[in-house]
């Protein structure tokens, strides 16, 4: 389900949603976990965008594959809810879209409290 692509020197994960046919097959909770498997793959893919950003500043010319790789990351997801939605697994899709999205807001939480002046 994952491929691995080189795209300068790093290594974005290509996740490969299973056909209609194997999501078919695949009980509730398999496709669940799924759907979470595509999740960690696109939080992995948007640390390896922000860390060729945060290169960029070393090396100008990683600027223009920043925003080539923010392009790509961001229609995958695209294609992916319209895949989901031609399939007929919109509404399982959405459950973990919101479990993705509770599991966003505590790390953003965590963050802003370690942000936080003293005092």
């Amino acid at each position: 389900m994952f491929l691995f692509l080189p795209l300068a020197d790093l290594c974005v994960l290509d996740f490969q949603m299973p056909s209609l046919e194997e999501l078919e097959i695949a009980g509730k909770e398999e496709r669940m976990n799924v759907f979470r498997r595509y999740f960690a793959s696109s939080r992995y893919n948007r640390l390896l965008i922000q860390q060729t950003l945060v290169r960029s500043a070393l090396d100008s010319s990683l600027a223009k594959q920043v925003k080539e790789m923010e392009r790509l990351h961001n229609q995958d997801f695209f294609n992916t809810v319209k895949k989901m939605k031609k399939y007929g697994y919109l509404e399982e899709f959405l459950v973990a879209v919101r479990e993705e999205d509770d599991a966003l807001q505590r790390i953003i939480e965590a963050y802003n409290k370690r942000m936080k002046p003293a005092g």
